[in-house]
């Protein structure tokens, strides 16, 4: 009987284990998937990238329609410089600094030293300045845009001028999604002394291979 009794109660126990063992091994499937599938996952490309490329349309006071392209070409590791070609006349071939985003070498006819204005840094926040092509620009606001058909949250960046001696006064604006820093549109406008409207220009993305997220 003592014998007997022995090999019943193993096999009662045995079969407590696999009731016990089944739900833990479950458990720990449900733990340690998720995280695997995390560290398995692609992580976005930092910005920019070689092979990166936007598409930009825009239109202008007459109407006129501008479709502006630009491309990331190659990157040197020794500068940390990126080489750049943007379809606007002005900037054409650029060499630019990826930490600071200014342009070291340009074969159009813009002044260097300037500042792309193609992504800005993600760290800053309302009142924050930074340098968008040679002018000192200023975070006012953040908002939500479409873009390239995903609903965006950009930060809403401004600079205003003005040059009393001529009558020239204006203001540019610029759109970037906030958690890559990429550009995503624009806005400008130039008035007279007596406010009226004397030439206006709006564009934004229409397509890129930076993976936007949905704001």
């Amino acid at each position: 009987m003592g014998i007997l009794s022995y090999k019943k109660n193993k096999g009662g126990v045995r079969e407590m284990n696999k009731k016990i063992l089944i739900p833990m091994m479950v458990l720990i499937l449900v733990l340690i998937v998720p995280v695997l599938q995390y560290a398995t996952a692609p992580k976005p490309q930092a910005i920019p990238f070689v092979g990166m490329n936007m598409v930009y349309v825009a239109v202008d006071w007459d109407g006129n329609t501008e479709i502006r392209t630009v491309s990331v070409l190659a990157y040197d590791s020794t500068t940390n410089c990126v080489t750049i070609r943007d379809s606007q006349d002005q900037i054409d071939s650029i060499k630019v600094d990826v930490t600071t985003r200014e342009v070291i070498s340009c074969s159009g006819t813009w002044p260097v030293p300037f500042y792309v204005e193609y992504w800005i840094p993600t760290n800053i926040k309302i009142g924050s300045h930074l340098m968008i092509l040679d002018a000192d620009a200023v975070v006012i606001g953040s908002t939500k845009l479409s873009v390239c058909g995903k609903t965006a949250s950009v930060w809403e960046i401004q600079i205003k001028y003005t040059d009393g001696k001529v009558g020239e006064y204006g203001q540019d604006t610029w759109y970037y999604e906030k958690e890559t820093g990429l550009w995503v549109g624009a806005a400008w406008v130039e008035y007279d002394s007596n406010g009226e409207v004397v030439a206006n220009w709006g564009g934004h993305l229409v397509s890129t291979n930076v993976v936007l997220p949905e704001g």
